[in-house]
């Protein structure tokens, strides 16, 4: 027998998953400025029939049924839930929904069979309703929700209510960005670099993004010196024409110019330059291509020293007129460049050799890196540290006027982060743990890697969501390739979002309280103290956090 009923967007349904441990909710809290989303979770146990799949037509009535989008989630292959083995996982961290190797729900694809959603006895699988919020007016609104014979009549009904709250959150102050990579665009779809089809594709996948609340870009000027093996190479996508004749250089800036252009066109508000020198090091310069007499060549890369004449003079040259377009374009308060990604302590030195270098140049701009180690900041070599959270702790006590975090292949016990296997609340709980502690900005590696570990090689992310058994399962992909260049949200994405959501509405709930206040209401529902290393991994407490937020408004309203 068929029955159904409506659960939270948080809640992650595998194929084995019982029916009965996701709690039906009734209602969701939006505000004038925000959209709901929830699953509909079908399930038949009956085993009389000889068919295992049934179509069923999809309707929805009440005055929002027009808003409505519908999705389904899919699954996606995860051979590496976790870094160590499932029993050692259990232990380590038992917070997670799922340890062993199988099929993980994540990606949402649009309804498909002409609008039918296949149920398959013995399995679950949900159906995504995006409710898009275009100018709903505040108050109660009821939305139907039914699945129907062929014939179109009603087999099951749901109801939920979506409440408009009469205020519209402030606009996103956080600065969030996940690592854009044009190159895996045209490599995955088989493109020519920077052709017009590419900048289309490109131009959607940034849409998706920003959508999500990823408002800055990653900007190739150079190919991404960022995994890839020593000596190796990623296809190319710079974005600054180079011609050398005669050792002098010149500089064509109109490809980045078009790029930049599309940023801004999709609401980007912030642009982080790509690394300037190689990653886990700085030893060794970005891969440049050049016209050279008129041959078009490489002529720096893994084989150059970052600190050598010919890269430092060929930087400075570049540098020079790069920032004076961007001084012109009105971006220098919204521009961040990069050294080096994740330089040890061990690299200190040579990380303070290629900012010494660089000091005249881009001295006063914005820089930021991701690191671990508290001496880049105390000795003055990041104005902006970005360090992994289970490391902020000893960034703490230093005065950084713009705070950030990141995580990325870890840490995988205890804290935050974006793997199949977590809870979606774990994922969105980073938001609640960056309110608290004055984070303002979150960076992460992986936005739509679809390269194995070091690009050795192109993977598809359907196939394997570990990047080719590299990385933990959804580590390098929150955005998905569709078909026709069409992007694809993941769970993950979506709940980081909802994340950065929630911080825009503790910011509006500062407008009647103090932050001292709506910390302690949210930690006496957390049950202690909140901090980075320990998080919340159910529906239900991450839904009541958000409930009182959304409450304490309201009273004030």
């Amino acid at each position: 027998m068929l029955k159904t009923k409506i659960i939270s967007s948080l809640d992650k349904c595998f194929l084995d998953s019982g029916y009965d441990e996701f709690a039906e909710i009734t209602h969701v809290n939006i505000y004038k400025n925000t959209s709901a989303a929830f699953q509909l979770l079908p399930c038949d146990d009956e085993e009389v029939s000889d068919t295992a799949r049934v179509y069923y037509k999809v309707k929805l009535e009440g005055d929002l049924a027009d808003k409505a989008v519908l999705r389904t989630v899919e699954n996606i292959p995860n051979y590496i839930p976790f870094p160590q083995s499932p029993v050692r996982a259990k232990e380590l961290d038992p917070a997670y929904i799922r340890t062993t190797a199988g099929l993980y729900p994540d990606v949402l694809l649009p309804i498909q069979h002409g609008g039918r959603f296949s149920v398959i006895k013995g399995q679950l699988r949900s159906l995504w309703v995006d409710v898009i919020n275009d100018g709903i007016s505040a108050g109660e609104h009821k939305l139907k929700v039914m699945l129907c014979d062929m014939e179109g009549n009603p087999v099951t009904e749901n109801e939920i209510t979506i409440k408009v709250i009469d205020a519209a959150l402030p606009e996103q102050e956080t600065r969030v960005t996940q690592w854009f990579y044009a190159d895996c665009v045209a490599d995955y779809y088989d493109l020519e670099v920077w052709s017009d089809k590419h900048f289309e594709y490109c131009r959607r996948v940034i849409e998706t993004a920003v959508k999500n609340g990823i408002n800055m870009i990653y900007v190739p000027l150079f190919t991404p010196a960022l995994d890839t093996a020593v000596g190796g190479e990623r296809t190319t996508t710079q974005l600054i024409g180079v011609k050398v004749e005669n050792g002098k250089y010149s500089f064509d800036l109109s490809l980045l110019d078009r790029y930049i252009n599309m940023l801004i066109d999709c609401g980007v508000k912030y642009f982080e330059m790509c690394h300037l020198f190689t990653q886990w090091g700085a030893y060794h310069a970005a891969k440049v291509m050049a016209t050279v007499d008129g041959e078009y060549k490489r002529i720096f890369g893994w084989d150059t020293d970052a600190t050598g004449e010919e890269y430092v003079g060929f930087l400075k040259a570049m540098l020079t007129e790069l920032t004076a377009y961007l001084e012109k374009k009105g971006l220098r308060d919204r521009t961040y460049f990069h050294i080096s990604d994740e330089p040890s302590a061990e690299h200190l030195e040579q990380y303070k050799k290629n900012k010494e270098n660089l000091k005249g140049v881009i001295g006063g701009w914005k820089l930021l890196d991701a690191l671990s180690h508290v001496e880049f900041y105390k000795e003055g070599l990041v104005e902006i540290p970005v360090p992994i959270s289970n490391s902020i702790e000893s960034f703490m006590p230093e005065d950084i006027k713009e705070r950030w975090i990141y995580y990325c292949c870890g840490p995988s016990v205890g804290y935050s982060n974006r793997f199949m296997g977590m809870h979606s609340a774990r994922t969105r709980f980073m938001g609640i743990q960056m309110y608290k502690y004055g984070i303002e900005g979150f960076l992460h590696w992986g936005l739509n890697f679809y390269n194995n570990q070091y690009s050795h090689d192109h993977i598809d992310p359907f196939l394997n969501g570990n990047a080719g058994y590299w990385a933990g399962g959804g580590d390098a992909v929150s955005i998905y390739p569709g078909r026709h260049g069409m992007p694809l949200e993941s769970l993950r994405l979506i709940a980081f979002a909802q994340g950065i959501e929630d911080i825009r509405a503790l910011k509006l709930c500062e407008k009647y309280y103090s932050k001292e206040e709506i910390v302690e209401r949210l930690e006496k529902i957390f049950g202690g103290t909140i901090t980075f290393k320990k998080c919340v991994n159910d529906t239900k407490t991450m839904q009541k956090m958000r409930d009182t937020i959304d409450k304490m408004i309201e009273e004030r309203l």
